[in-house]
Parts: structure tokens; sequence; C-alpha cells
């Protein structure tokens, strides 16, 4: 089964959750930094010695699924990577994909960093 850890508008109840509202979900954390896209929408950076970034892991049945979230995200035009990361779930600690942003990209993009560590806190639409 593959997972993707998702923490932004692909959440429940967020802009894009409806995309992947069928899909078996529980909540998971990663380390990591947030920030914000001068768009209005998150973007993760990975570190170790982050804080734990509250998201949610979905499970994917179909791969087609991550080809289809790619263009989403924007992987081919280098806004987002899509990489292997640990989360941590109720049920340990589990290996999922996750869509990040390294250095370059957030400075290329214009990101400014957050100090929340739930994108939930910070979305218009709650």
């Amino acid at each position: 089964m593959t997972r993707l850890f998702v923490y932004g508008t692909l959440l429940s109840g967020e802009e894009r959750g409806g995309l992947v509202a069928h899909l078996p979900r529980r909540s998971a954390t990663v380390r990591g930094r947030l920030w914000r896209v001068p768009a209005g929408y998150p973007a993760l950076e990975l570190s170790e010695d982050g804080q734990p970034i509250q998201g949610e892991l979905l499970e994917l049945n179909d791969e087609g699924i991550l080809r289809a979230l790619d263009l989403v995200e924007g992987t081919s035009e280098g806004l987002y990577d899509r990489v292997v990361v640990t989360a941590q779930s109720a049920r340990g600690q589990e290996q999922a994909w996750v869509y990040v942003m390294r250095p370059p990209q957030l400075r290329q993009a214009g990101c400014l960093p957050t100090k929340i560590t739930d994108w939930r806190q910070l979305s218009a639409r709650r």
C-alpha cells in the first residue's frame, strides 16, 4: 500500500481535499517547517530537528493518483518535489510520499516562514 502525507490544501475539508476525499486517511505528523507561499497555500520544508507538522496519511491503492497529484502540485515545473518521508502516526513510524519545497524553491517562490504546525490554523476555509 502506498501512502501520501498531506499537510495543506489536500487535507480533509480544505480547498483541494475533495480530490482525495474518497481515500482512507488518519492523523499523522512529520518533522519540518511550514511556509506560506504568496498565493496563499502552504509549503513544507523537511527537517529532522523541525517541529511536528500536523497532517493526514492517505492510503493510495492506485499509483495513478500520485501521477495526477504530481500535475496538481507542479512537480514537472519544479514547484514541489515528491519525496519519501517517515511519518509518525498512532501505528508508529510509516514511510509515505510527501510534496515539499527545498530551500531554493522556497526562495524562488517568495515563501514566508510561519510558526504554525497545523496549516488549518491559517487556512481561510476554517
